[in-house]
């Protein structure tokens, strides 16, 4: 038909567009920071452990005696030798870029308590947790402290909006159950691939998804000396 605007012959396939999921994505890093040549990285006797925690299982009450033991025996010196204000700018890095704030926050792994005092300005309630009673004897904290071991933690399923794990070790399946449906796991390393019990982003979403805990994305990135991660399940 003249002047017709219609078209003859067979319409055209629609184009299908295709979206690669990113499970984690990379920011740029901040106040990045030469590495130091403290004595850890790859070679540490910690490294290993790591590893086969977070992707074997391999902790049992011998194991958890062991690090126990390990961890006791530093509790008096951790906050002289590791209480200095840059070890908390991964974590705040981390809380900020990653957008976690607010509710109620587990710290695993706690320590004396050196960064557990910024999680209290930033979340409604806190607990840190440890392994080591003698660490939470020399605490410099006002949180409540909970000594319990983090592969079995006496914690509600779902109770937690966020888990702070900090050169913490990884035990998935129950990481995943403490957490809320849309709860945050920020996980940091304070020396980023220096730190003993160490993970790269990559091999904590591995560990998770290994785990059966369903699929998860989130960011990373690095900040002063340290790496970090926050992950959230899809």
């Amino acid at each position: 038909m003249p002047g017709s605007l219609a078209r003859s012959g067979p319409l055209p396939t629609p184009a299908t567009a295709t979206f690669t999921i990113v499970p984690i994505i990379h920011l740029e890093a901040t106040h990045p920071v030469v590495a130091s040549d403290r004595y850890s990285g790859a070679g540490h006797p910690m490294r290993e452990v790591t590893r086969t925690i977070a992707f074997e299982g391999t902790w049992d009450a011998d194991r958890s005696s062991l690090v126990r033991g390990i961890f006791d025996g530093l509790a008096a010196e951790w906050t002289a030798t590791r209480g200095a204000p840059e070890r908390a700018l991964p974590l705040l890095d981390a809380l900020d870029r990653g957008g976690v704030a607010g509710g109620t926050v587990i710290e695993l792994g706690s320590g004396t308590g050196l960064v557990s005092d910024h999680l209290m300005e930033r979340f409604d309630r806190v607990v840190a947790v440890d392994l080591s009673f003698e660490m939470l004897r020399h605490g410099v904290t006002d949180a409540p402290q909970v000594n319990a071991d983090a592969a079995h933690l006496p914690l509600l399923t779902g109770v937690a909006d966020a888990l702070v794990l900090m050169n913490m070790f990884l035990f998935p399946a129950e990481t995943a159950r403490c957490l809320a449906p849309r709860g945050a796991l920020v996980w940091v390393n304070s020396r980023a691939e220096d730190t003993p019990i160490h993970l790269t982003a990559d091999e904590v979403l591995e560990s998770l998804t290994a785990a059966g805990t369903g699929e998860w994305s989130g960011v990373a990135s690095r900040a002063g000396e340290g790496s970090w991660c926050v992950l959230r399940r899809c």
